[in-house]
């Protein structure tokens, strides 16, 4: 039932990218070059989670997806604009996806250290830290990418981290690992409040979605992003 719950709680978006090949930087909702229609799904995103978030039980969001190649990046780097540029208030992005860093591609920046540096105790966290070209919103980044980071994940550095930094922003996003075939998710969603899983219509079988929430805490999990949608954005529901 509980599974059958999460499957029933989708946002629907589109791909406005399905016919040409274009650099990250220029699907965010700021490049000028997604229809409307999409940003104002990221915006009921962004509104639907602040319906539930109650008393900010959910600061912390990591989106996830069930493998690698189904939009996730995307998604966290598009919700995060969107909640500092709608809350007014203090938005942190923080790439975890150690294995495979894509967040510096999406702002065309880069910084000295990293996520990984932080928790290898190489660099401290308000080095690591950059503004971001947009109001309100912060990056960590994942800094050099390594092979296996599950490690990192589960050390007690990283959910003090977690701690210190709900101190200073008001919402945290976290571009999560893909939960199949790795560990990773599994021992990160320990520290976060919700989770978001993202699914790419027609491509993600639902036997694989059934299979990767087996990983997680259900009652973490607060919904499904359906990207790459073919359907009209007629009928939205959460």
């Amino acid at each position: 039932m509980v599974i059958k719950r999460i499957m029933e709680k989708v946002v629907n978006l589109q791909d406005a990218f399905k016919k040409h090949v274009v650099p990250p930087s220029e699907k965010t909702i700021l490049s000028g070059n997604i229809q409307t229609v999409i940003t104002e799904q990221y915006r009921l995103l962004r509104s639907k989670l602040s319906s539930l978030n109650g008393n900010h039980g959910n600061k912390v969001i990591a989106i996830t997806s069930t493998r690698k190649g189904e939009g996730k990046s995307i998604t966290s780097v598009n919700l995060a604009i969107v909640m500092a540029e709608d809350t007014k208030k203090k938005v942190l992005l923080i790439d975890g996806d150690m294995r495979k860093p894509s967040i510096h591609t999406f702002f065309n920046c880069k910084a000295e250290c990293g996520l990984v540096d932080v928790l290898s105790n190489k660099a401290d966290i308000d080095s690591a830290i950059i503004p971001s070209k947009i109001k309100n919103l912060t990056l960590l980044l994942g800094g050099e990418a390594v092979e296996s980071p599950a490690d990192l994940i589960a050390s007690p550095i990283l959910k003090d981290l977690i701690e210190r930094l709900k101190k200073r922003f008001d919402y945290i996003i976290i571009d999560s690992p893909p939960i199949i075939p790795f560990a990773d998710m599994s021992i990160l969603g320990d520290v976060v409040d919700g989770i978001l899983l993202v699914v790419r219509a027609e491509i993600t079988p639902k036997e694989t979605v059934l299979e990767a929430l087996k990983g997680l805490n259900k009652e973490n999990v607060l919904g499904v992003v359906l990207n790459d949608s073919r359907k009209k954005l007629s009928k939205i529901y959460y």
